[in-house]
């Protein structure tokens, strides 16, 4: 269940309340989802009472009563608890949680472009064609004429880096000459909020996006994905491979691999983000954190077999998680117009 569906279900819950007249408030278009401000309070929290509180003229808590106890017959929910003010921190199922792996790598290359799409469209946007206001201080255009191309025309990424250098701006092309230009293009897409673009080339340390260590955040990125490149090669020489309908992914229930499943569902919610103005850093962030979360998971838990074990249930389930993880890596530094490697 991806934070998606589980808005859906919430909201599904709100459309029951009102038609058995157990509400009486007009049934929100959008319930927002998100993670627990505090860890250990589940893995996913709505304000949806808090929300509803007014319109109703009822307290939150007693909203949030109600629609809990409908969320805790769905059989993805393996609970639910209500806050004094009224939040409610809901607990997954280990195999709903894990079927975000599994709804990922079924959707294959194509998940990120898909996810990104429907984020851009939610925000009244044409794909593949520029915001139609504003001051624009970078040169947007598409990067071809998919949907991939149209979020990150909307979000003014794909400034042509030689043909801005062209216009006279000299720090630009000398960006370009000394980092490269996946590293130029990364760290132009992640400058702060406010930040204007070609203008700020102040603000990147090139002593930083030089190196290979963990420091460089377009290094990080780009790591985790030859990682797990790396990863499934090996398992490949094993006799192993990505079974999507096989795994068995109740047992992805370590610690990091919910941390990483849950960082996977934020996907859509770094997109749609992105989809503002001048927001591109949201989804350069998200990689970051994805790839940090990568990083936490592959040191703690042995995703292949060591010496003559026998491959279990546990490695399926693993390699599709690791998969997924490359997918979104992979998409996302697409979307930012930077190249995802496979060996590093």
């Amino acid at each position: 269940m991806t934070p998606a569906d589980l808005a859906e279900t919430l909201r599904a819950i709100v459309c029951d309340l009102v038609a058995d007249d157990e509400l009486d408030v007009e049934v929100p278009a959008m319930v927002p989802v998100e993670r627990p401000r505090v860890a250990g309070h589940g893995d996913y929290a709505t304000p949806i009472a808090l929300r509803l509180a007014r319109p109703a003229r009822r307290p939150p808590r007693e909203i949030a009563e109600a629609v809990a106890a409908r969320l805790r017959l769905d059989q993805a929910v393996s609970g639910v608890d209500v806050t004094a003010g009224g939040f409610l921190n809901i607990r997954l199922a280990s195999d709903a949680l894990g079927e975000i792996a599994r709804t990922i790598v079924r959707a294959g290359d194509g998940y990120v472009r898909d996810t990104a799409a429907r984020g851009v469209t939610a925000h009244g946007v044409t794909p593949g064609r520029p915001w139609p206001d504003g001051d624009n201080d970078h040169t947007g255009r598409p990067d071809g004429d998919d949907h991939a191309g149209g979020v990150r025309a909307v979000t003014g990424l794909t400034a042509d880096l030689t043909d801005l250098a062209d216009t006279g701006l000299a720090g630009l092309a000398d960006l370009v000459s000394t980092v490269g230009t996946d590293a130029a293009r990364y760290s132009l897409a992640r400058l702060p909020p406010g930040s204007a673009g070609a203008r700020d080339i102040d603000l990147i340390d090139l002593d930083v996006i030089t190196r290979q260590a963990n420091g460089n955040p377009v290094f990080r990125v780009q790591y985790a994905h030859a990682r797990i490149c790396l990863l499934l090669r090996n398992a490949g020489q094993l006799g192993l491979g990505v079974d999507v309908e096989g795994a068995d992914v109740s047992l992805l229930t370590h610690p990091c691999e919910g941390d990483l499943l849950r960082a996977l569902g934020d996907l859509p919610r770094a997109v749609a983000a992105a989809a503002e103005p001048w927001a591109l850093y949201r989804v350069a962030r998200y990689l970051e954190e994805l790839a940090d979360t990568y990083h936490r998971f592959h040191g703690v838990c042995e995703v292949l077999p060591r010496g003559g074990d026998a491959a279990g249930a546990l490695t399926g389930a693993r390699l599709l998680l690791a998969d997924a993880t490359r997918i979104v890596l992979a998409g996302g530094l697409h979307l930012l117009g930077v190249s995802a490697p496979t060996r590093m």
